[in-house]
C-alpha cells in the first residue's frame, strides 16, 4: 500500500446529539405587568487567557470555542484569539471559524420578557449571504419561526429576530446607526410582552422599534445556543459557513424581563462610568500575522495578507517615497466573497507593512456588492487617486467604475491609511456601445487600468465583443478592452473604442472577456525610451473552461495615441509565464523609469484545504520587464529581491555536477534564492532538484532540455499528499550564448523560476517531509560546466520568517490496500454493485471538471496519473433520479485502523453517503455525504477500536431529483496482510 499524507483525523461518530436546553413552560399568563430586567440567567465574559473553552458565569459550565487552529492541519495547534475588551479581555470571532456552542440561556421564560446585551467591535460586514443576518447570538429554528437571534445585516444594521410559531418578528436598527466597525458598541435587544414590542438600543440610545403578536413566544429548545454562528448557515462552495460574525466580542448576558428607554439610558451609563477613564477603550482589531506561525507552506518573503483570502494585488502607485500595493480581499475567511480591497505599503516593494483596509462595500458607493480590481494614478498634489470596479447587484449591467480619494490633503500622512469612495461612478457601460465588429459585451465591465500622459487621462476598462439579439448574446467575438479619455479623474470621460481584441475563431486563447488589461511602455536594456508597448491580459470565459485563472498573455506593439488603439508586432499572444499559477497582472512604471508586473500566484488548493490553512494565495515577486535587443520580452525579478538576501549559503565556481553536489550536501532551505550559470557542454538535460529529500521521494525537478529547448517543472514527486495537484509545465526558451542562466526564488510553497532573462515558471508546491530541503544537480550525458551556483537564504518581506513546525506523521506501510481502492482500473474491478441502476463501470472516468463548474480535484497518483474517480451522476445511467448501493471487497482492518477518502456530491446524510461498515453484523462504523459540491473533500474515519474487524466500503445512493448522486475516489483502508 503506497504510503499516504496523515490527515486530521476526525470522530467516527454517526451523527450527534443536542444538548436539550432548560426553559420555563413556554407560556404562562403572567396576569401583570412584566417586570424589568433581572440578573442574567446566563453571562459569557470572553475573560479567559487561554484554552478552546468560553465559560459560562451563571453556571460555571464551560462551553466549547470551536476554532480553526484547535487542532491545526498545517500548523502548531493554537488558542482561539483573544484580545483586550472593554473589561478584562474579549473573544476574536475570525469570520469563518470561531463560534461558542453554549448549552442554552438558563431557565429563561420569554413569555415574561427579556433582554440581550453585548458588547461588538466589528472587523467586517458580510452581505448577508441567502438573507441572513450575520449572528451575533441566537437559538432559533427559522423554518418553525422559534427562537431567537441578535445579528448584524448588511453594513452593520443591527437586528433582532423572536419566534413566535406563526411569526419570526424582525425588529431592525437604523440603518444610519449601525455597528460601526472599528470601535465598541454597546449593543441592547429586549422583548416587552406588555407593549408588544422588540426594542433595540445602540450605546443606550433607542435605533428600533416594531410590534409582535398578542401571544406568548416559543423558543427553539432543540437548537443549540451559537454565539457567533448563525443556526442555520448557508453552506458556502461545500465548505465554508456564511452568516457568521467578524470582530471582537465581550460581556454578553441573556436577562429576563424588559428594559425600557430611561433604563437602557441609565444602564449603558453605568457601565461608561465603570470604564478607567469613563472612556470605551479602543479595540485592538488588528489582524496578528502570528496566527499563522509554524505553518509549513505559508510563503515568508512575499507579499500576503495578514489574514485570509486574497486576489489580485493592483493599483501599485509610487507617492512620496513609498510605494503602495492593494489587493482583492475578503476578510471573513479563505474563500472569495464580499470583495474589499486590502493595502500595504513599502519603501522597496519587498519588504512591506500592512495598513488598514482601503475600500469596503458600502451602501452609498458605487460598489455597494463588491470593491473589485482596479488602478491608481497621481494627481498632483491631490496625491494616488483609485479607479475601482463597482458591483450592484441592483443594476441590469452590474459592473462600473467608480472612484476613490485619500485623505492626505488633509491628514498629511502618506502612508494614506483613509480613502473616501466618491457615490458616482466613474463610467458605465450603456447597452449598444459599439465595439469593432460587435458591440461591448455590457455585463462584462471591470478592471480599470488607468494612466495620465501629457495632460490627458486614458482608462482601459476590460471587457468582451458580442452580437445581441434584444438581451440575448448571439454571438461572441472575443475580448477587448475598452478606451477612455479625460482631462481630470472626475470625468466626463469620452469613450474611445477597443484598444485591441482577439477573434475567437482564430484566437480562442485570450478568451470571450479580457480581464485585468495591462498597458506598459517597454524600455530598452539600459532603460531607454523604447517607442514600444506591452500589453497583458487575462482570458475569461462565461462558463467553465478547463484554462481559466491559469494563464496570462501578451503582445508587444504599439500603442497609437491619435487613434487610440494597440498595433500588435505579432499577431498572436504569448505567454507571460509558463506555470499555469501566474496570473492577475497589474503594474505600473517605478520614478526610476522600469516598468514592473505585479501578479497574484494562485495557490491551486482545494476549498477545504483553505479551510484547514486559514488564509489563501499570496502575490508574485513584482517583475521587470524589457524589450530585449532581439525584440523578445525581457522578464527578471526586480532588482530590489536581493535586498531580502540573509547569509550566502554556497558560492560555487567553474565546477563539475558532481563536485557542485558535493557542496550542495550542506546546504538545505524552503526560503532560498538560487542564481546559476551552466554550460551544457552537449548535456542533454540539466536538471536542479529543489525541495527535495534524499532519498528522493519528494521532490521537484527543474529541467532544461537542450534538444527541445524547452523548460520544464516536474511536480510528479513534490508531495507524498495526493490531494495535492502535481504534473509537468514548460516552455520553449533558447539558451542564451550557449548558457543557462538560472535564477529560483523558493519561499515555502513558492517557486519561482527565471530562465536566461527572457521566461518564467511561477508554480506551487507542498511538501509533507521534513527533510524536504534539499537542491541537487543532474547532467545527462554530455560533461556539463557549473560555470556560478550561488545559494542565499532569505529574510522575510514582514519580519523575522518563523520555522515550519508542523509536518504530517509517517502512516503505517506494514499494510496491504482495498482492492482497486483508486478505481485505477478504470471500472468497477473488486467492487460489487449490490442493487440500482446509478453504479456501473461507466461512471468511473478520468475528468477533471463536471462540463458546468470547476475542477473535481480528484486525487493523483504515480500509480494513477489520470486520476480516476467514480462519478455518481451517469445521464446514460438515469442520471440523478437513479438509486443504488455499491460495495467494495471485504477486509481485515489493519494499520492504524485510519480510513480516508474522497468524497463529493449532494448533500443528504440518510439517502447519500459513503460509508465504513462492520461486515459481521452489517453495522454502519462511520459514514460521510457529500456537501452539494462536486468538488472533493477528504475525510476521514478513526476506526482505531475496530482493528482486526472484518470490514468494507459501502456507497449508498438512495436520493433522486437535485444532487441525487455521490462521488467517492481514493478509498484508502489500512488493510492486515495474512
Amino acid at each position: 500500500m503506497r504510503r499516504r499524507t496523515a490527515l486530521r483525523v476526525v470522530s467516527a461518530a454517526v451523527g450527534g446529539a443536542v444538548v436539550p436546553l432548560s426553559f420555563a413552560p413556554a407560556f404562562a399568563a403572567t396576569g401583570g405587568q412584566p417586570e424589568g430586567p433581572q440578573k442574567p440567567t446566563a453571562r459569557w465574559d470572553f475573560d479567559e487567557r487561554s484554552g478552546a473553552v468560553a465559560r459560562e458565569a451563571v453556571s460555571g459550565s464551560a462551553a466549547p470555542v470551536d476554532y480553526v487552529f484547535n487542532d491545526a492541519r498545517y500548523k502548531p495547534d493554537s488558542d482561539p484569539v483573544r484580545r483586550r475588551g472593554v473589561q478584562g479581555r474579549a473573544l476574536y470571532f475570525d469570520g469563518y471559524s470561531t463560534c461558542v456552542t453554549a448549552e442554552g440561556p438558563g431557565k429563561l421564560d420569554l413569555a415574561g420578557g427579556m433582554t440581550v446585551d453585548v458588547w461588538i467591535a466589528p472587523y467586517a460586514y458580510e452581505h448577508g449571504i441567502d438573507g441572513k443576518p450575520q449572528a451575533l447570538v441566537n437559538q432559533h429554528d427559522p423554518g418553525a419561526r422559534t427562537g431567537f437571534l441578535l445579528g448584524l445585516r448588511r453594513f452593520g444594521q443591527i437586528v433582532f429576530q423572536l419566534g413566535f410559531g406563526t411569526d419570526l418578528v424582525e425588529v431592525k436598527g437604523d440603518p444610519d446607526r449601525p455597528a460601526a466597525k472599528g470601535r465598541w458598541s454597546h449593543v441592547t435587544a429586549t422583548y416587552d410582552p406588555a407593549a408588544h414590542q422588540l426594542r433595540l438600543y445602540l450605546d443606550g440610545r433607542l435605533i428600533g422599534t416594531t410590534a409582535t403578536p398578542d401571544k406568548a413566544p416559543e423558543p427553539a429548545p432543540g437548537e443549540p445556543l451559537l454565539i457567533g454562528k448563525h443556526n442555520r448557515p448557508t453552506l458556502l462552495n461545500g465548505e465554508f459557513h456564511a452568516n457568521m460574525y467578524m470582530g471582537l466580542m465581550d460581556s454578553l448576558a441573556i436577562r429576563p424581563g424588559a428594559l425600557d428607554d430611561a433604563t437602557a439610558q441609565r444602564e449603558h451609563a453605568e457601565k461608561i462610568a465603570a470604564l478607567p477613564g469613563h472612556r470605551v477603550p479602543r479595540p485592538d482589531l488588528t489582524h496578528h500575522r502570528s496566527r499563522f506561525d509554524g505553518d509549513r507552506h505559508r510563503p515568508q518573503f512575499h507579499m500576503l495578507p495578514p489574514w485570509h483570502w486574497m486576489n489580485e494585488p493592483h493599483a501599485p502607485v509610487y507617492f512620496k517615497g513609498k510605494y503602495h500595493i492593494f489587493y482583492q480581499h475578503d476578510p471573513l475567511g479563505p474563500f472569495w466573497g464580499q470583495i474589499h480591497w486590502g493595502h500595504a505599503v513599502s519603501t522597496d516593494m519587498v519588504h512591506w507593512r500592512d495598513l488598514p483596509i482601503a475600500l469596503a462595500p458600502a451602501a452609498d458607493s458605487a460598489g455597494p456588492d463588491g470593491i473589485w480590481s482596479g488602478s491608481a494614478c497621481v494627481d498632483g498634489d491631490r496625491g494616488p487617486v483609485l479607479f475601482f470596479t463597482g458591483g450592484d447587484d441592483r443594476l441590469p449591467y452590474r459592473q462600473r467604475t467608480g472612484l476613490a480619494v485619500s485623505t492626505y490633503q488633509t491628514d498629511g500622512d502618506t502612508d494614506l491609511p483613509t480613502w473616501t469612495m466618491r457615490s458616482e461612478p466613474v463610467t458605465e457601460a450603456p447597452a449598444n456601445l459599439p465595439a469593432g465588429p460587435g458591440t461591448a459585451w455590457a455585463e462584462n465591465f471591470r478592471d480599470p487600468f488607468v494612466w495620465e500622459e501629457d495632460g490627458v487621462w486614458y482608462q482601459l476598462v476590460g471587457s468582451g465583443i458580442v452580437d445581441y439579439d434584444g438581451a440575448q448574446v448571439t454571438r461572441k467575438h472575443g475580448g477587448t478592452a475598452l478606451v477612455y479619455t479625460a482631462r481630470r479623474p472626475e470625468g466626463p470621460w469620452t469613450y474611445q473604442g477597443p484598444l485591441h481584441w482577439n477573434d475567437l475563431a482564430t484566437l480562442p486563447e485570450p478568451g470571450e472577456v479580457w480581464e485585468l488589461p495591462v498597458l506598459l511602455p517597454l524600455p530598452g536594456p539600459r532603460g531607454r525610451r523604447t517607442g514600444k508597448h506591452i500589453l497583458l491580459i487575462c482570458p475569461w470565459w462565461e462558463g467553465f473552461n478547463p484554462n481559466a485563472v491559469k494563464h496570462t498573455y501578451y503582445w508587444i506593439g504599439t500603442f497609437d495615441k491619435r487613434e487610440h488603439r494597440f498595433v500588435p508586432d505579432h499577431e498572436k499572444p504569448r505567454e507571460f509565464d509558463f506555470g499555469e499559477h501566474f496570473t492577475g497582472p497589474s503594474g505600473f512604471v517605478t520614478p526610476d523609469g522600469r516598468s514592473v508586473v505585479f501578479s497574484i500566484t494562485q495557490d491551486r488548493r482545494t476549498e477545504q484545504q483553505h479551510a484547514q490553512s486559514g488564509w489563501a494565495h499570496n502575490a508574485g515577486m513584482p517583475v521587470s520587464v524589457s524589450l530585449r535587443q532581439d525584440g523578445t520580452l525581457g522578464v527578471e525579478p526586480i532588482a530590489e529581491a536581493a535586498g531580502l538576501r540573509g547569509p550566502r549559503l554556497a558560492r560555487i565556481r567553474h565546477a563539475s555536477v558532481a563536485g557542485a553536489n558535493r557542496r550542495l550536501a550542506a546546504v538545505s532551505g524552503d526560503l532560498l534564492d538560487i542564481h546559476a550559470v551552466i554550460e551544457p557542454r552537449g548535456a542533454r538535460t540539466i536538471t536542479l532538484a529543489v525541495r527535495a529529500c534524499a532519498d528522493g521521494t519528494e521532490e521537484t525537478l527543474l529541467t532544461y532540455d537542450t534538444d527541445e529547448r524547452r523548460f520544464l517543472i516536474d511536480r510528479g514527486r513534490s508531495s507524498l499528499d495526493p490531494d495535492v495537484r502535481k504534473g509537468i509545465h514548460g516552455g520553449n526558451v533558447e539558451l542564451d550564448g550557449g548558457r543557462l542562466t538560472l535564477r529560483v526564488l523558493l519561499d515555502r510553497s513558492m517557486l519561482e523560476a527565471y530562465v536566461n532573462g527572457t521566461n518564467s515558471i511561477t508554480s506551487r508546491i507542498y511538501p509533507t517531509r521534513e527533510d524536504a530541503t534539499g537542491l541537487r544537480l543532474a547532467a545527462d550525458g554530455g560533461s556539463a560546466r557549473i560555470v556560478s551556483l550561488d545559494v542565499w537564504r532569505m529574510n522575510g518581506a514582514y519580519d523575522t520568517p518563523t520555522t515550519p513546525a508542523a509536518y504530517d506523521p509517517p502512516r503505517p506501510a506494514d499494510v496491504d490496500a482495498l482492492p482497486n481502492h483508486d478505481f485505477a482500473t478504470g471500472d468497477l474491478t473488486g467492487w460489487t454493485v449490490v442493487s440500482g441502476t446509478t453504479f456501473s463501470d461507466a461512471n468511473v472516468t478520468t475528468r477533471t471538471d463536471w462540463g458546468w463548474g470547476g475542477p473535481f480535484y480528484q486525487a493523483e497518483t504515480e500509480a494513477d496519473p489520470t486520476g480516476h474517480h467514480l462519478w455518481g451522476f451517469n445521464p446514460a445511467g438515469g442520471g440523478d433520479g437513479a438509486t443504488g448501493v455499491l460495495r467494495s471487497a471485504t477486509v481485515v482492518l489493519g494499520g492504524d485502523g485510519v480510513v480516508d477518502l474522497l468524497v463529493s456530491g449532494g448533500n443528504d446524510p440518510d439517502r447519500l453517503y459513503a460509508a465504513a461498515v462492520r461486515a459481521r453484523d452489517g453495522k454502519v462504523l462511520a459514514k460521510a455525504t457529500g456537501r452539494s459540491t462536486e468538488q472533493y473533500r477528504r475525510v476521514v474515519f478513526d476506526l482505531s477500536a475496530h482493528i482486526g474487524d472484518r470490514i468494507y466500503i459501502e456507497v449508498v445512493d438512495q436520493a433522486d431529483g437535485g444532487w441525487g448522486h455521490i462521488n467517492v475516489a481514493d478509498v484508502n483502508v489500512p488493510v492486515r496482510r495474512p
